[in-house]
């Protein structure tokens, strides 16, 4: 999916509910979310558009999680499939939860060709008394162009009411070709049923073409 990573920060913490990023899945639930930009706003290329994304969690033991990444990227010259697992790594009494994880996977160059890589990540997050905080940090390197990519993500969530849930996200990184790039996003979660929660948000360029987008996603829960 994106271009190779070589340093990245990702916090894919969708929400408490959600428990990704540096939580573990509970062992047998498997976790389902995918989804994208469903309209574009101003000249949306690069670093925001469609941006199709799917991503699956499955807790294999209590402190063991397998998953699935993938998404395409500006416009579909960039992208990545990743498969890859999570450990818990410094459990702390004061509430902190890290995790590391690694992975391999098929990256699509600006050239077209695909490049064997793998990944590393490190996670951390904390939870609040009606929300929580996360950082994911991951790294990709290409294992035979070196291709490198790095970013960094980090959340807010807070729960307003027991149906409703507000995120607030940031984004920086650099990608492939060298060019850094920057975005942030504001979004409500609607808590549809036990099991399904959907996210409504905005995503902005802070640099590039500075498009932003309309995302819409759904995560599920098994």
């Amino acid at each position: 999916m994106i271009r190779a990573v070589l340093l990245s920060l990702v916090i894919v913490l969708t929400g408490a509910m959600a428990r990704a990023g540096a939580w573990p899945r509970e062992e047998g639930e498997l976790f389902l979310s995918f989804g994208g930009n469903v309209a574009l706003f101003g000249d949306a290329v690069r670093p925001v558009h469609y941006d199709p994304t799917i991503y699956l969690e499955y807790g294999l033991t209590e402190r063991l999680t397998l998953g699935l990444d993938g998404y395409t990227a500006d416009a579909g010259t960039a992208g990545s499939l990743f498969a890859w697992l999570r450990v818990p790594w410094r459990p702390d009494a004061t509430g902190d939860v890290w995790a590391v994880s690694a992975g391999l996977g098929t990256t699509l160059l600006p050239d077209g060709a695909q490049e064997a890589t793998s990944r590393l990540g490190l996670h951390w997050g904390r939870g609040l008394e009606n929300g929580w905080l996360a950082l994911d940090a991951q790294g990709q390197l290409g294992v035979t162009r070196l291709s490198h990519q790095a970013k960094i993500e980090a959340s807010w969530g807070r729960e307003f009411t027991p149906r409703w849930t507000g995120l607030m996200q940031g984004q920086i990184g650099y990608g492939l070709s060298g060019d850094t790039y920057a975005k942030i996003g504001a979004s409500g979660i609607l808590h549809a049923t036990p099991r399904l929660d959907l996210r409504l948000g905005l995503t902005r360029a802070l640099t590039g073409d500075r498009g932003g987008g309309l995302t819409l996603e759904a995560w599920w829960r098994f």
